[in-house]
C-alpha cells in the first residue's frame, strides 16, 4: 500500500479533486480518469506529465491545494520540467 504522501496518491488525489470538480464535463473527466490509470499502473511520472498536459490542453483551473500535491510529487520524482514546460502555475485559480 502507498503511503499518503507517496507520489502516487498524491497525483491519484489531485487528479479525483479536479474530476470531482469537473463531474459533468466528459472530455477533462476521461482524460483525468487515464491519470489514475497510468498511477494504478506504475507510471506516475508518466502520469506527471499527463496530468499537466491535461490542465493546460483543457485549461483546467487547479486549487493551491492541487497545484501543492502535483508539486510534492512532481518533486519526489524528479519531474519538474513537467509543470514548469506547461508552466502550470498560471492555471491556480482559489
Amino acid at each position: 500500500m502507498n503511503e499518503p504522501d507517496s507520489p502516487d496518491e498524491l497525483i491519484r488525489a489531485a487528479a479525483e479533486s479536479i474530476s470531482g470538480r469537473l463531474a459533468g464535463e466528459e472530455g477533462p473527466v476521461a482524460a483525468l480518469r487515464s491519470v489514475v490509470h497510468m498511477v494504478d499502473n506504475d507510471e506516475a511520472e508518466l502520469a506527471v506529465d499527463d496530468l499537466a498536459r491535461v490542465i493546460e490542453y483543457y485549461r483546467i483551473r487547479i486549487l493551491r491545494t492541487e497545484y501543492d500535491q502535483i508539486t510534492a510529487a512532481a518533486t519526489q520524482l524528479d519531474a519538474l520540467d513537467s509543470l514548469t514546460e506547461v508552466k502550470i502555475d498560471r492555471f491556480i485559480g482559489d
